[in-house]
This record gives structure tokens, C-alpha cells and sequence, in this order.
């Protein structure tokens, strides 16, 4: 009898461990370090003041200034828009690359 009331009590504090394991590894989901390009986006501006950025993927980021911390980071609250790439010949024959929004 003894012997089942330790091993249920073991399998029981097995569980609870792991249960304060995976809960504390998502308190630290959103704590990573601050988007570089987003805090860069608002630097000579002001909290609530218009900004955008281009992501990695051709992504347009359009939002606001707002505190994260103590930095102000532009924080989207428009749809991301994809940033085409059109390919155009210049006067002299020569290709380069103008960027335009698809909206």
C-alpha cells in the first residue's frame, strides 16, 4: 500500500514540475529584443506619429509610434502590404529596380 501511495505521489510532483516548466518558458515568449528596423522607423519622431518600415520578406509595416519599454518602435496597425519588385529599362538601355506597393 505504501509502495502505491509513493508511486502515485512521485508521477503526481512528475507532472507538476512539468507543468511549472512549459508555463514558465512561455512567460518568455514577446521577450525578446526590440525590432531594430521598428525603432529605428520612429527615431526623430514622436509617440502616435505616422511610420513605416520594410520587413525581411519585401513586407511594408505602416503604423504608429508607440513606448515598448522605454524606446519608441513603430507597432503596425495597418495590413502588411508585399513590396513588388519591378524590373525597368532606364533611358540608356540599363535595367534597375523601382519599389512600388501592391495595395
Amino acid at each position: 500500500m505504501a509502495f502505491k501511495y509513493r508511486l502515485v505521489k512521485s508521477i503526481l510532483l512528475f507532472f507538476i514540475v512539468c507543468a511549472f516548466t512549459v508555463s514558465a518558458n512561455n512567460c518568455y515568449a514577446h521577450a525578446g529584443s526590440l525590432n531594430k528596423v521598428a525603432v529605428k522607423a520612429c527615431y526623430s519622431k514622436e509617440k502616435s506619429m505616422a511610420c513605416q518600415y520594410k520587413g525581411t520578406h519585401n513586407d511594408l509595416y505602416i503604423g504608429t509610434c508607440q513606448y515598448m519599454a522605454t524606446n519608441l518602435m513603430c507597432i503596425r496597425n495597418r495590413p502588411i502590404k508585399k513590396i513588388e519588385l519591378i524590373k525597368a529599362k532606364s533611358e540608356n538601355g540599363q535595367h534597375h529596380k523601382h519599389e512600388s506597393t501592391i495595395k
